[in-house]
């Protein structure tokens, strides 16, 4: 995570393995592959990127049972995986 006061990654290459964060509306934290270039976007905290994610296990979202393989997250959610 970024130390206090430093911006955090937003911006992940094509291949970059990294961790989905709970607070991007994910029952719990995993890992994944970006799979293709990210792309610019702004919301209402400003400028990030949009990644598609390939997981390496089918995921729940917060609002129900259905699993996901794949999906767009926001930069902020994300983090380099170890």
């Amino acid at each position: 995570m970024a130390a206090k006061g430093e911006r955090k990654q937003l911006h992940y290459p094509a291949g970059s393995r990294v961790r989905v964060l709970t607070a991007g509306g994910w029952k719990r934290s995993f890992t994944g592959t970006v799979v293709s270039e990210p792309e610019a976007t702004t919301t209402l905290q400003g400028h990030t990127y949009i990644h598609w994610v390939k997981f390496d296990e089918p995921q729940e979202d917060i609002n129900g049972a259905d699993r996901y393989s794949k999906a767009q997250i926001l930069g902020e959610f994300l983090e380099a995986a170890t």
